[in-house]
């Protein structure tokens, strides 16, 4: 298992993934939406990882998104796709099974959910915890991080999860434009969320529901 956890991220890193893990799908205990549950028994290892976010295209969002970082953050999302394609056609190569999933693929447009939800995959993976702004935060990047994944049933060894939060960092709550940032993650404001980037969407004529002022605020340590 473990020399098949090393060929999975060495050929991630060769695919240029800045962020990997393993994580045991036992302990997704959310819903895979539009798919048969029983995927998580047939496919019981996720593989999870990320691409930073350019450092200086965030600096741009000072007060909301502009057509710079959406161009960026839907680059992003196709080279993740990319990237879930090409080590799910490796993994099929040496006998094992694969389900790639799209970086950025809403299914459940009401309650905002695509079918596997790539933070709470990366916390299992031991890549990072859930922050305050209700995202996958890097010890290292911070929020600065697009994810995707993959499920095989390649046989792997999950790694350990992070005990770890934000602390005393509340960098992104006062930058919240719609209030949604509580100190208490739990009390995160999901509705006040997607209302304030459907503004966004409608007044800066984007099409697409994003933000990106929480993600610059919570810069991490590189």
């Amino acid at each position: 298992m473990e020399d098949n956890n090393s060929i999975i991220k060495t050929l991630l890193a060769a695919f240029g993934a800045d962020t990997m893990g393993i994580g045991d799908m036992s302990l997704y205990e959310r819903e895979l939406v539009g798919l048969d549950d029983s995927i998580k028994q047939r496919l019981p290892f996720a593989v999870s990882f990320g691409l930073v976010l350019s450092k200086g295209i965030l600096g741009t969002v000072t007060d909301g998104p502009n057509p710079l970082y959406l161009h960026h953050y839907r680059q992003l999302n196709y080279r993740l796709d990319m990237i879930a394609y090409l080590l799910s056609k490796e993994i099929e190569k040496k006998g094992y099974r694969a389900l790639p999933f799209g970086a950025s693929q809403v299914i459940d447009w009401r309650n905002q959910k695509g079918h596997i939800s790539h933070k709470h995959i990366g916390v299992l993976s031991g890549i990072g915890w859930i922050g305050r702004n209700n995202l996958l935060i890097h010890p290292v990047f911070g929020a600065r991080v697009r994810y995707n994944a993959v499920l095989t049933d390649m046989p792997l060894t999950p790694d350990k999860s992070l005990d770890r939060d934000c602390g005393a960092c509340k960098a992104c709550i006062d930058k919240c434009p719609g209030g949604s940032i509580k100190d208490n993650q739990s009390l995160f404001d999901h509705k006040g969320c997607y209302e304030m980037i459907t503004q966004f969407k409608n007044k800066r004529n984007l099409g697409h529901h994003i933000c990106g002022i929480c993600i610059e605020a919570c810069k991490g340590k590189i």
